[in-house]
C-alpha cells in the first residue's frame, strides 16, 4: 500500500478524529494510529512524535498485537472502561455494565451477574463455559483483562486442577526478614531510643552510622529507614521523653 499519491486533509482529519474520540479512549485511538503507521512502513522514531508515544512502548505494543490479536491494544490496567467482547455464539451474550459482569442466554429467562471484583468468581464462571464451548477464550479475554491464549492455559488447568490449584494466586512476599533479624532490630532500637532520650538527631544516616560503628552489623539507610517504620519506632519519640520524665519522679 502506497500512500504517497494520497492527499491528506488537515481539517477533515481533525474532524474525523473528534468524533472517534466520542467512542474511543484517546490512548485506545493513538495505539491504533501508531500499529497501522507500522504497517504502513513509518519509522519508529517518525511514529513516537507523531502519537506522542515512546518507541519502546510502540515496540511493546506491536509484539502483544502479534501474540494477542486487536485485544493487546486495550489498556487492560483500567478499571470502569467500557468491554467490549466478540461476537459469541448464537443465544449466549457476555457484556460488562458498570461493575457487573452480565451473562444471559436467549433459551434461560434471567441472566448471571458477577461483580467484576470477584475475579475468581469471574474466572470460574467464565473459564467453565469456554471448556462448555459456549464461549470462546476470544469472548472472555476483554471481560478478564487477560489474553486469549492466557485465557485458554487457564481453562485447562482449572478442568485438571479445580479451582483452588489453578486460580488462586499462591504468591507471597518475604515473610521473614534475613538480613536484619533480632538482633539487629535490637541494635536498631537501642540507638534510636538513645539518640532521642540524648535530644540527638534520629535521621536514619545518624542511626545507621551508629550501628554499623558500635557493631558488626552493615546496614544501609534506607533499609534502616524502611525498619524504623515497621517497628513503630517514629509513633513513640513524641511521648518517649515524657514517660522518662515520669518514671524518674516515681522512683
Amino acid at each position: 500500500m502506497d500512500c504517497r499519491t494520497i492527499e491528506f486533509s488537515p481539517i477533515k482529519a481533525q474532524q474525523r478524529v473528534d468524533k472517534v474520540l466520542r467512542v474511543f479512549p484517546k490512548a485506545l485511538l493513538f495505539r491504533i494510529l501508531a500499529f497501522s503507521l507500522y504497517l504502513l512502513g513509518a519509522k519508529l522514531s517518525q511514529i513516537s512524535s507523531l502519537v506522542d508515544m515512546p518507541e519502546e512502548s510502540i515496540r511493546t505494543y506491536v509484539r502483544a498485537v502479534f501474540r494477542d490479536g486487536f485485544d493487546a491494544l486495550l489498556d487492560r490496567r483500567r478499571k470502569g472502561t467500557p468491554v467490549v467482547s466478540p461476537p459469541v455464539q448464537q443465544g449466549m451474550s457476555l457484556r460488562v455494565e458498570r461493575n457487573w459482569v452480565v451473562i444471559s442466554c436467549d433459551s434461560v429467562s434471567g441472566e448471571i451477574n458477577i461483580p467484576i471484583e470477584h475475579k475468581v468468581q469471574a474466572r470460574t464462571v467464565l473459564l467453565t463455559l469456554v471448556q462448555s464451548k459456549q464461549l470462546t477464550s476470544q469472548n472472555i479475554a476483554p471481560v478478564l483483562g487477560l489474553s486469549p491464549r492466557t485465557c485458554q492455559q487457564l481453562a485447562k488447568k482449572l478442568l485438571a486442577n479445580d479451582v483452588e490449584l489453578s486460580l488462586f494466586d499462591k504468591r507471597r512476599g518475604q515473610t521473614q526478614d534475613f538480613r536484619v533479624g533480632p538482633v539487629q532490630k535490637a541494635e536498631i532500637i537501642k540507638h534510636y531510643a538513645a539518640r532521642v532520650v540524648t535530644g540527638h538527631s534520629t535521621s536514619s544516616d545518624k542511626i545507621a552510622e551508629a550501628v554499623n560503628t558500635d557493631s558488626e552489623i552493615q546496614i544501609s539507610p534506607r533499609t534502616l529507614r524502611w525498619h524504623v517504620a515497621k517497628l513503630g519506632l517514629p509513633l513513640i519519640k513524641p511521648s518517649l521523653l515524657n514517660m522518662l520524665d515520669t518514671l524518674k519522679k516515681n522512683s
